[in-house]
């Protein structure tokens, strides 16, 4: 399972979960995992934690997050999908994702290349990793891509110990 922030307009459009310049970023990293873009299509469940597209703020060249009423009105949507799901692997992509699991003050820093646990989805492994948007600058710093290299790492042997069971 999959876990992202909110679809943008280009998903709501094509229907498909990370369909544009954040989705071609996200499948690199997926690959370097050994998940080729047909398991990841095929075998993830996608989802994110607001349900609609947030919009952009006036003048601005991004989308917006979806504010916290968003968040707290989609909770108990994504939280049956983690429930009915019952995933063993959980990726949640991106700050929005992480705190939405681990509360308010969870900082990438102290997630990113780090198996976790998450009382929503028992007995899962759970990885987090940046959001894959371009307006994100958190890759930037040569430190945080130490722990992003780590956290792809931990997917390719969680996504490789699921593969190899019979």
């Amino acid at each position: 399972m999959l876990i992202g922030q909110a679809p943008g307009w280009r998903e709501i459009e094509t229907g498909l979960p990370f369909a544009h310049d954040a989705g071609r970023r996200l499948v690199g990293w997926l690959a370097l995992a050994g998940i080729g873009l047909d398991d990841f299509r095929a075998r993830w469940y996608v989802t994110s934690v607001a349900k609609c597209y947030p919009g952009r703020r006036a003048g601005a060249s991004v989308d917006s997050p979806p504010s916290r009423a968003e968040v707290t009105r989609w909770s108990p949507f994504l939280a049956a999908e983690v429930r009915l799901v019952a995933p063993a692997l959980v990726v949640l992509a991106g700050g929005l994702a992480h705190r939405r699991a681990f509360g308010p003050d969870a900082r990438l820093d102290e997630l990113v290349g780090r198996e976790l646990a998450w009382d929503e989805a028992p007995g899962a492994t759970v990885l987090a990793l940046p959001h894959p948007s371009g307006a994100s600058t958190w890759l930037n710093d040569p430190a945080r891509v130490a722990l992003w290299r780590r956290g792809i790492e931990l997917l390719a042997a969680r996504w490789q110990a699921r593969e190899a069971r019979p």
